[in-house]
């Protein structure tokens, strides 16, 4: 008994969530309908197709009231509907509301579960019975507060109308009813307005409700479940705006439509809204347990996050999703406010697609308000500043440009770091205001600096995206330059790789618009984007700049130096000249040289400046010193030990030689010395805290394999060595103590070995000059010797 008893439990619950499944896809159909429709009519047709074929109804039917006749008029129908094609508002013997009509009457909804009983349908059972309906549920339809028609559905079953669907069954003629009072309200006259008023509530696109109606509908659902909790979440489709800026606005139509169909297709009974362009909000009402909320929001996001096909090209929306729990988070207002932070900012850690709230991020989101607000004031009280950071040609030593850099001291606060605000300036759109002033006063600082009789200077000026698609960059630049009478050629536009790939069409014909009028423009932070190779032979720029982070540990990353080198090699075999940033040491300044790095920026030689600081700098003819081609000829040792007795005894050996010794117990100070000095021979002790001797040589022999390379030692790590002579890393191993003459022997011939190697290079050198001046039919000499 019991068994039978738990199946007829479940079986009885089965069918009410079927049930309620197609009531929800009812209402959901019926708002994307009346979002579309025209006129009244054609929502009353729809709406009655609707619930027969989504809601699984007998019959529907939409009638309205003709008061002079005191009757109902049928205006539109679906399914086997009984013949009601109008009705007496009143029993003319009694005067009781039939039982259609009894809505009209009392403005309250009429829930007949059994036909046969009740007898309120004494008046319409014949007709009700012919039609097969056993249950009948009629709803009052309003216009400005007043009863104008019912909205009336049968079904074949008694005892169908419970809670759950009476209550969205009203729902169903709350949103006719509004439908009805936006549409219909002098029509001719304030079409457009009611519009706009209904808009307000609904998504045009979707057809799901605003981010106003959600609001009211979760502070409803948060009522009525009280003491339990409801589930918020909040979809950031995380790349639409991107995909927008390079399909253009009409892609949005279709990517929304698609994720509103997912959405209504993983989540049928959810409480679904499109709270704003790229954000989705649900509201769930059966998610006590923090596991099965999670689940829910993986099951969004997988069935989101595949390929979307706009206009024959799949994208990718990268959805992200925040969720809140009410009342944990707080009332129904704020808990969406909590899911919008959670989705607001994606978290460090990878692999995740959702988060929850935490109090932490409502903090943060609240000193981004305050920074937000303090930039804006910042804009119109002219806060910000310009500091010029020098560019040095690497073979004169000379200051020959200066970037400009954008600085803002907030009163109260100090000098705030450019990473903290330049992206909220890019992300609320005041980086088109700011970046126009910058523009203007570097063109004339720069103009400025050359009437004091400075030495001229190029001026390089950062451009953001938002300045190419929100601005006639054209014409801003020929506003500056005229307002400034700086020459053309003087000015350097600098743009990113990201930039590049949003539009990369238009931007090159901007660029090359910019060129034919004398301004030339450098690619910044080269490397660091995502822009094919492939574009960088097509755009108009006449340097690249390597960022800083490959220029960080070029003296001892092997393969920092190798991305660095091939740049380099690059760009040069384009036709274009480098610009390292971030130069910091002498060695990594000397490294740079010896790829034969055009020009370098950063704090080796001086920070940014402020524009009188700058003008001092040029005045004084400050200069970063150069070369001497004696210099790199000479004989160069570097010794590398951890024992300074060790270093003093060779350097006391060595005094009478004409060889240059560079001492140092320091591996890392090693690759410092090497990369600013013209080192020939490297002897390295084998034990040394920091690294082995033979993992120093290994990474020197990748930076520098044309120096050679000897391992100085007391002690004998067979392995090792062999490895190392294996790799070409050691040319010889030496023990200690040594003798004098055997090492003076050595070293005669390591320094032998590597002027003949850097002759056999030079000679190549000079075999391919001649080759290719062989081939484009020139003429030349072979140097005497």
């Amino acid at each position: 008994m019991n068994e039978r008893k738990i199946d007829g439990d479940l079986e009885a619950t089965r069918r009410l969530l079927e049930r309620l499944n197609r009531l929800y896809s009812t209402l959901s159909h019926i708002n994307r309908t009346i979002v579309r429709a025209e006129s009244p009519n054609d929502i009353f047709a729809a709406a009655c197709r609707i619930a027969v074929e989504e809601g699984s109804f007998g019959f529907a039917m939409i009638g309205l009231v003709e008061p002079q006749e005191q009757r109902l008029v049928a205006v539109a129908a679906a399914g086997v509907a009984p013949d009601l094609k109008w009705l007496p508002l009143y029993d003319n013997n009694h005067g009781d509301a039939t039982a259609v009509a009894n809505p009209v009457c009392q403005g309250r909804p009429c829930i007949i579960n059994d036909i046969r009983s009740d007898p309120r349908a004494a008046k319409t059972r014949p007709m009700l019975d012919d039609a097969g309906v056993r249950a009948l549920a009629s709803f009052p339809l309003m216009l400005e507060k007043t009863v104008v028609g019912i909205l009336a559905v049968g079904v074949g079953e008694a005892d169908y109308f419970g809670d759950p669907e009476v209550h969205l069954l009203e729902e169903v003629a709350d949103d006719i009813s509004f439908a009805m009072d936006v549409l219909r309200r002098d029509e001719k006259r304030l079409a457009g307005e009611a519009k706009m008023h209904y808009l307000a509530f609904y998504d045009a696109r979707t057809g799901l409700p605003g981010r106003a109606l959600f609001e009211e509908r979760l502070a409803a659902a948060c009522e009525r479940r009280k003491g339990h909790t409801v589930t918020v979440l909040v979809i950031n489709l995380r790349r639409y705006h991107g995909i927008l800026q390079v399909l253009g606005q009409e892609a949005g139509t279709a990517i929304a439509r698609a994720v509103t169909t997912r959405i209504e297709a993983a989540l049928p009974t959810a409480v679904v809204a499109r709270i704003g362009e790229s954000e989705f909000a649900l509201a769930l009402d059966d998610g006590d347990e923090l596991q099965m909320v999670e689940e829910t929001a993986w099951r969004v996001h997988g069935t989101i996050a595949e390929g979307i096909v706009v206009e024959g090209q799949e994208v990718f929306v990268d959805p992200f999703i925040g969720i809140a729990l009410h009342p944990q988070d707080g009332n129904a207002a704020e808990v969406l406010k909590a899911a919008l932070i959670a989705a607001g900012k994606p978290p460090l850690d990878s692999g995740n697609c959702c988060r929850f709230f935490v109090a932490e991020m409502d903090r943060g989101s609240r000193k981004r308000l305050d920074l937000d607000t303090a930039l804006r004031r910042a804009v119109t009280r002219q806060e910000f500043e310009l500091y010029y950071q020098p560019q040095v040609d690497l073979t004169s030593g000379r200051v020959v440009g200066a970037e400009a850099l954008l600085r803002w001291q907030r009163p109260n606060h100090g000098l705030v770091m450019p990473s903290e605000f330049i992206p909220m300036l890019e992300e609320t759109g005041l980086i088109c205001s700011v970046g126009e002033w910058a523009l203007f006063e570097a063109c004339r600082t720069c103009r400025q600096w050359q009437d004091a009789g400075l030495p001229p200077i190029t001026m390089a000026v950062n451009l953001s995206a938002h300045q190419f698609h929100e601005t006639d960059i054209r014409d801003l630049v020929r506003r500056a330059l005229d307002a400034s009478g700086l020459e053309p050629h003087w000015l350097e536009l600098e743009v990113t790789e990201s930039v590049v790939l949003l539009n990369a069409e238009t931007i090159i014909r901007v660029m090359r618009d910019l060129n034919a009028l004398g301004v030339s423009q450098a690619l910044d932070d080269f490397g660091t984007g995502y822009s094919s190779l492939s574009y960088l032979q097509r755009l108009p720029v006449k340097r690249i700049k390597i960022d800083r982070s490959f220029v960080s540990n070029i003296t001892s990353s092997p393969n920092d130096a190798a991305i660095v080198r091939a740049v380099i090699g690059m760009a040069h075999s384009l036709g274009l000249s480098v610009v390292a940033e971030g130069v910091e040491t002498e060695g990594q300044l000397g490294f740079l040289r010896g790829l034969c790095c055009e020009q370098m920026q950063g704090y080796y030689f001086s920070p940014a400046l402020a524009a009188d600081d700058f003008a001092a700098l040029l005045r004084d003819g400050r200069c970063v010193p150069i070369q001497t081609e004696t210099a790199s000829r000479e004989r160069v040792l570097l010794l590398v030990d951890d024992e300074p007795n060790i270093l003093s005894s060779l350097r006391r050996m060595l005094r009478q030689t004409d060889i240059r010794v560079l001492a140092t117990t320091n591996p890392l100070e090693g690759f410092e010395l090497l990369a600013s000095n013209p080192v020939g021979v490297v002897i390295c002790d084998q034990r040394m805290p920091e690294m082995t001797g033979t993992e120093f040589l290994r990474r020197v022999k990748d930076l520098y394999p044309a120096t050679v390379r000897i391992v100085l030692s007391g002690y004998t790590d067979l392995n090792s060595v062999i490895d190392a002579v294996n790799r070409g890393a050691i040319y010889k191993f030496l023990t200690k103590p040594w003798q004098d003459d055997t090492m003076l022997a050595s070293l005669e011939d390591a320094f032998r070995l590597h002027e003949i190697e850097r002759e056999n290079k030079d000679l190549s050198q000079q075999l391919h000059t001649l080759m290719a001046a062989i081939d484009t039919g020139g003429s030349t000499a072979f140097p005497q010797a």
